[in-house]
């Protein structure tokens, strides 16, 4: 029998999988940065530490943490996350020299990244489009009925950064962004001509301004955990009183 658990505060990451945020209820669907409480269960077959599964229609939304006096409750959030540079979490996850190897954690590139934009394979694409029908049809206690779903759209490009991280010898990272302000901003220009410039103005020029103390959110694939993603951009304003995060 999977026992299920009550959240209880913590001081690491977690990892909530999956969470059909389009299914959601109004109540439950949640921001960046917002609170949430839920029951959620161990998943069978992911081995992952940081791994939960939230039990549908439990999620329960919260305070919102904002970005007041130099974003200082989300720093403070933030700050308590395990920072590792990337080199360091690939080699412990394909060696499993840890007894539990991070599959989440804070990486702080050398330099600020490059933003790349790919278009994906299309092979990727129909897998991803057969995927996202057979979720759509599948019924839920929680839908209703009158409701029509939006039909879910793929994006056809890859967002990734490419950067060293602080690794002595470091060969470099390029990974994928899954974040998905990168594919709701995507959606925002498309029909501009210039939209590559405008993401990389935000992607590259914004997020990593130099007046900016910016890091990676990283986390890595279940079957492949040493193919790490980019999962978010944590990007404080640079403050006298707290002249780097970590």
């Amino acid at each position: 029998m999977r026992r299920w658990h009550r959240p209880r505060v913590r001081t690491q990451v977690e990892r909530l999988f999956p969470i059909p945020f389009r299914d959601l209820a109004d109540d439950s669907k949640f921001r960046k940065y917002e609170e949430v409480t839920l029951l959620a269960t161990r998943p069978r077959n992911d081995r992952r530490p940081e791994s939960w599964v939230p039990i549908e229609g439990s999620i329960r939304t919260g305070r919102f943490v904002g970005t007041e006096h130099g974003w200082s409750a989300r720093r403070e959030l933030i700050a308590s996350l395990d920072e590792r540079n990337m080199c360091e979490l690939i080699e412990v996850n394909r060696s499993r020299s840890e007894p539990e190897p991070p599959s989440l954690a804070v990486v702080r590139p050398a330099h600020p990244p490059e933003f790349l934009i790919t278009p994906r394979e299309q092979d990727q694409l129909d897998r991803w489009r057969s995927r996202a029908e057979a979720i759509a049809n599948r019924p839920s206690l929680f839908d209703d009925p009158d409701q029509v779903k939006p039909p879910y759209e793929l994006v056809p490009w890859r967002f990734s950064y490419r950067y060293q991280c602080r690794a002595p010898r470091c060969n470099g990272h390029n990974q994928t962004i899954v974040d998905w302000e990168a594919e709701a901003l995507w959606r925002k220009v498309r029909q501009q001509g210039n939209w590559r410039y405008l993401m990389q103005r935000k992607f590259r020029d914004e997020l990593w301004a130099a007046d900016r103390d910016t890091v990676l959110f990283v986390g890595n694939m279940g079957q492949r955990p040493h193919n790490f993603l980019v999962l978010g951009v944590f990007w404080p304003p640079q403050s006298a009183l707290q002249p780097s995060l970590l």
